[in-house]
């Protein structure tokens, strides 16, 4: 049972998650030890995911709203055993046997709340952008999923996407991460239909 899941468990509502105090701590304090990205990072699908990034994906796409379709995948960072601190967002929508992942978004202000400690472990392992998108590619995919697909038009986003796995299609910036061998021709037919329902 992955940290998040353990703590929600205990809790009685999501409401009791400090995320003000997170917001407070100090970046000097000396962290608890950690090695790998996964110490000190968890990526979970929520439901709700709005309760915990709604702020910051309103205010980083400047829009009053929030991504109403599923699914919904959050990055926490682990302040202690009792505190986590939402730092990244990311939406994955099931479309023709295939996702179209969008709404990327880290909250460059709390990730500079993390102590410098683990702001370098979290850098060595490529980033949180990175690791959010991993995470969520390894929940969605199944035997059945052909691709992920991405519209990017950020430089700094788009050498994320190269990292993890997008490739460029013939349409600007529309990538795709091909996840089983298809014909040229199956593919061009894929490639103009997400082309066709232009940004997500």
């Amino acid at each position: 049972m992955s940290f998040l899941k353990r703590f929600l468990k205990k809790q009685p509502s999501a409401e009791t998650i400090p995320v003000k105090a997170a917001q407070e701590k100090p970046a000097e304090v000396i962290p608890y030890p950690a090695s790998h990205i996964s110490d000190i990072l968890c990526v979970t699908e929520i439901a709700n995911a709005e309760f915990f990034v709604g702020n910051l994906f309103r205010r980083r796409f400047n829009t009053p709203s929030f991504p109403d379709m599923p699914r919904h995948f959050v990055a926490f960072y682990k302040i202690d055993e009792k505190t986590m601190l939402p730092v990244g967002y990311v939406h994955q929508t099931p479309w023709e046997n295939c996702y179209l992942c969008g709404g990327l978004v880290i909250d460059d202000r709390r990730y500079r709340l993390i102590p410098a400690a683990h702001r370098r472990i979290i850098r060595e392992a490529g980033g949180i952008a990175e690791h959010l998108q991993r995470e969520s590619f390894a929940a969605i995919r199944d035997e059945n999923t052909l691709a992920i697909w991405g519209f990017v038009g950020d430089k700094l986003a788009e050498q994320v996407d190269l990292r993890v796995g997008f490739v460029h299609t013939d349409v600007p910036y529309l990538m795709a991460v091909w996840l089983k061998p298809l014909p040229e021709e199956e593919k061009a037919a894929l490639i103009q239909k997400a082309a066709a329902l232009g940004g997500f």
